[in-house]
């Protein structure tokens, strides 16, 4: 729900301008000097109306308490709370989590916290999740080592999402809750959670503390193995179909399908029990053309295996050496990115692709059926990662 306009926004702004930090990048490197022998620095993104803020920092005086906040509506009554509440060990800056890094120092923060931020639900907006890989990474930045994430959210797809964000940024995870206040009130709530809490609503919660980066991801590993390639990441039908549409052969594989079916399923099929941040679906471009598909699964069917459910290579480019260039360098970078195997599955309607696969270094592990009510025919095939 977007929050209403406030009256006399700028004059109550300022009637808190002891709390309000305007430049923040001034501060870089130096926050503590707000309060001298502060024992931590605590970091909240996206304060809202500030109960959460307030109660936090009187129970903690002797250490300092920053929130950002990008709506300035939310910002001065989070301020207010805090003014006539007399806090001294608390600052506001009204400015996005994007740009945390210049407005903190390496290993500045100690403690940050993210309380029912926005799910942001649809696939295509993932990526501005604030537990998404990519944020979470732009927080280590700031962060000291050791240093910890708290989050809640009553929205469990995004809490079971998160789940596998934050191991893929360096975090280990602690504290696992998928109803955190089952046996009475845990902690301090914020105005949002109390709300929730007594309509029901389980409250989900964990504790990333900060270690060291995993392994490479595959994508970049795999850009890295490619000299004179560029691997992006597909995601729309139109990333795939200069290719797909080339590729008669493929298309005529399994039942009949256009170009466009083709592309959207190979971007929207998820395996059974994955999740859309396991999947990948990396373009190849060599001299600004596309020349290959990969729609690669991680952790699936195992732990630690990569499922290779496409590799596609466009037909001016075939018995040229390039398929195998192409499969060498992802079975090592699934080695660097902490993967032991990949697997495969070919249509058995396809020997020209199965006898690929045995020539690359692939061997058969059994015969099996692709799933689905009309499922055909396979090989499973699997090599170690090297």
């Amino acid at each position: 729900m977007r929050m209403r306009k406030k009256k006399n926004l700028q004059r109550r702004m300022e009637a808190c301008s002891d709390l309000w930090i305007r430049d923040p990048v001034a501060y870089r490197g130096r926050w503590r000097e707000l309060l001298p022998g502060a024992q931590k620095l605590r970091l909240e993104l996206g304060c809202g109306k500030g109960r959460f803020t307030a109660d936090t920092a009187a129970t903690c005086p002797g250490e300092l308490y920053v929130a950002v906040e990008r709506v300035p509506d939310a910002m001065v009554i989070a301020m207010e709370r805090c003014r006539d509440r007399g806090l001294k060990n608390v600052f506001f800056i009204d400015g996005d989590a994007a740009a945390l890094s210049d407005y903190f120092a390496p290993d500045e923060v100690d403690l940050l916290y993210i309380n029912f931020c926005d799910p942001w639900p649809t696939v295509k907006h993932a990526a501005r999740r604030l537990t998404h890989e990519n944020f979470l990474r732009g927080y280590r930045e700031v962060l000291a080592d050791g240093g910890q994430i708290h989050f809640k959210t009553d929205n469990r797809d995004l809490f079971e999402w998160s789940l596998f964000q934050f191991p893929k940024a360096g975090f280990e995870l602690s504290e696992v809750t998928r109803d955190l206040h089952a046996n009475g009130i845990q902690g301090i709530l914020t105005d949002y959670e109390e709300k929730f809490h007594n309509l029901g609503t389980p409250i989900n919660r964990c504790v990333g503390t900060k270690g060291p980066l995993p392994d490479v991801p595959i994508a970049v590993a795999l850009g890295e193995l490619l000299p004179g390639w560029e691997v992006r990441t597909a995601e729309k039908p139109e990333d795939l179909l200069p290719l797909y549409a080339q590729c008669t052969d493929f298309l005529s594989l399994e039942e009949p399908c256009t170009p466009q079916e083709s592309a959207e399923n190979t971007l929207n099929s998820i395996p059974p029990r994955c999740v859309p941040s396991q999947k990948h679906v990396l373009t190849l471009y060599k001299d600004d053309k596309l020349a290959a598909v990969l729609d690669l699964v991680e952790n699936y069917p195992r732990p630690r295996f990569l499922f290779v459910g496409l590799f596609l290579l466009a037909p001016d480019l075939r018995r040229q050496g390039n398929g195998r260039a192409i499969v060498d360098a992802l079975t090592t970078a699934a080695d660097r990115a902490g993967l032991d195997r990949v697997r495969l599955a070919c249509l058995q309607c396809n020997p020209q692709g199965h006898a690929f696969w045995n020539a690359v270094g692939f061997s058969d592990l059994r015969e099996g059926t692709l799933m689905g009510e009309n499922g055909a025919p396979v090989w499973i095939l699997q090599k170690l990662a090297q």
